[in-house]
């Protein structure tokens, strides 16, 4: 009998935290804002106007990432749920360019801006009667563009040119790991830490400065990946 007893009573706390959410079957949506840092680097060896020889690009460096965005989803049972994610986010980037065939060097910075939008999946664990554990996955298409391209003179920093902004589309992929808490009868806030691959970035065709406005072949940025903490608030309906 105490046996029995011990059994039942070991069945409903595991059970619990899931009758708590077995409820929420249905639609939801939500919004996001986030922070973190990126990476990425180039292939590029080509660059600029054809007579400069091809330039050279080295030393790609990105500034904090930030943004936000929103979600809409069903979630299908406590555990699984799909949803589909809109993520803006922009960051500052800069990088070098050597021009071995003229002996001259430039810097470029900007701004590297992404609109996303992914597909996602989520598997839910519950922790307690108010708070779950979550991990997603995520696969969609980003618009990737590099914008307000200054070009520099290296040492000395003077002004030599603006690029023309360009938007390259490409596929982006994410995974995140992070703890839901309900904080109203439909309402829940999470917090996610979030990688993301976020394809790569292109520059314009074209320069405009102490030349007039001249074709160049573009600079490349390959395969930048991303760091973020998200911040989410979600109302289910």
């Amino acid at each position: 009998m105490r046996l029995g007893s011990l059994t039942l009573a070991v069945v409903g706390v595991i059970a619990f935290p899931v009758s708590v959410f077995a409820g929420e079957q249905g639609f939801f949506a939500g919004l996001d804002v986030a922070g973190g840092a990126a990476f990425g680097s180039s292939s590029t060896t080509n660059g600029g106007a054809p007579f400069a020889g091809g330039g050279i690009v080295s030393n790609v460096k990105f500034g904090a990432v930030a943004g936000g965005g929103g979600h809409v989803g069903y979630q299908f049972d406590p555990a699984m749920s799909a949803f589909i994610s809109y993520q803006y986010s922009q960051g500052d980037i800069g990088w070098d360019v050597a021009f071995p065939q003229v002996g001259a060097a430039s810097r470029y910075e900007g701004t590297a801006i992404s609109n996303a939008v992914l597909g996602n999946v989520a598997y839910e664990l519950p922790l307690s009667d108010m708070t779950t554990l979550r991990t997603t996955a995520g696969l969609g298409v980003t618009f990737n563009t590099l914008s307000r391209v200054v070009e520099t003179n290296k040492p000395a920093g003077e002004f030599l040119s603006d690029l023309a902004s360009h938007t390259k589309v490409g596929a982006a992929a994410q995974i995140g790991l992070g703890l839901r808490r309900k904080i109203a009868p439909n309402i829940v806030a999470g917090l996610d830490g979030l990688v993301a691959y976020a394809g790569g970035f292109e520059t314009g065709s074209t320069r405009n400065g102490n030349q007039g406005v001249t074709a160049i072949n573009p600079y490349r940025i390959d395969d930048v990946w991303r760091a973020t903490l998200s911040a989410s608030i979600k109302v289910n309906f």
